[in-house]
């Protein structure tokens, strides 16, 4: 998607985009190389190396450092590495583009790392009338809705579903998806009391959440507007304009 975004601007080889995968062991040796790197110019940061970036790096915009996580950083001449939180921004993007709606919408929200809690204070800065936070480890779960209510205080935050509980909007901000065989993030008798099931897995595109939900008549929401709303924004912020 990149790189058929800078082709598309005629700067494609003056700047290309590399896949580099990395091991959570490994990755803060691997920033440190990135600094010595005089022709990096930036890097698009995925799972589950996001919150980690955000420690390891030089300085952080508003936004990455009020979600803690970095999923974008640039490279200064100097050396020092810049990193910013674009997956809320790029997630409601998505959404609206879509013809949904956040503004007034019950939202459930499955996920406290770094993409979800992107998207859990831009659900809020763009005026949910409620969020509530699951999460398999409560105490994240826990302490991102406090952050989110210490940010909002008058946004309803919570981390309980009741029986009678009914969303306009569900998300999976886990990485839940991604391989064949993984639990559901949000149980088939639970996707009955959502009107809208959004994922940001991007590959595979259609996750088993999705079809799930799509079976059972739902509207569904993939992960891939949430990246293509995202990516003009990336390329902007690592100097690919």
């Amino acid at each position: 998607m990149a790189n058929t975004l800078l082709g598309e601007r005629g700067i494609l080889g003056v700047f290309v985009m590399l896949p580099m995968q990395v091991s959570a062991e490994d990755f803060p040796t691997f920033i440190t190389g990135l600094r010595a790197l005089k022709n990096f110019g930036g890097a698009v940061v995925s799972m589950p190396h996001k919150i980690a970036t955000a420690n390891l790096i030089d300085e952080l915009t508003p936004e990455a450092r009020l979600v803690g996580a970095v999923n974008v950083i640039r490279r200064n001449g100097d050396g020092c590495l810049i990193g910013t939180m674009l997956d809320g921004e790029g997630f409601v993007s998505g959404l609206v583009a879509a013809g949904h709606c956040v503004k007034g919408a019950r939202i459930l929200l499955v996920g406290a790392g770094g993409a979800a809690s992107a998207i859990a204070f831009a659900l809020a800065k763009h005026g949910c009338a409620s969020l509530c936070i699951q999460n398999r480890t409560l105490d994240r779960a826990s302490a991102l809705s406090e952050r989110v209510r210490h940010a909002y205080p008058h946004l309803e935050v919570s981390t309980a579903i009741q029986a009678t509980s009914h969303y306009d909007i569900a998300v999976n901000g886990t990485s839940l998806g991604m391989k064949a065989d993984d639990d559901l993030p949000i149980s088939k008798s639970f996707i009955g009391c959502c009107d809208l099931i959004a994922d940001c897995v991007i590959a595979p595109e259609m996750t088993k959440l999705l079809q799930e939900a799509a079976n059972q008549g739902k509207a569904i929401q993939t992960g891939v507007p949430m990246l293509a709303a995202q990516m003009a924004l990336m390329l902007a912020f690592m100097g690919a304009e």
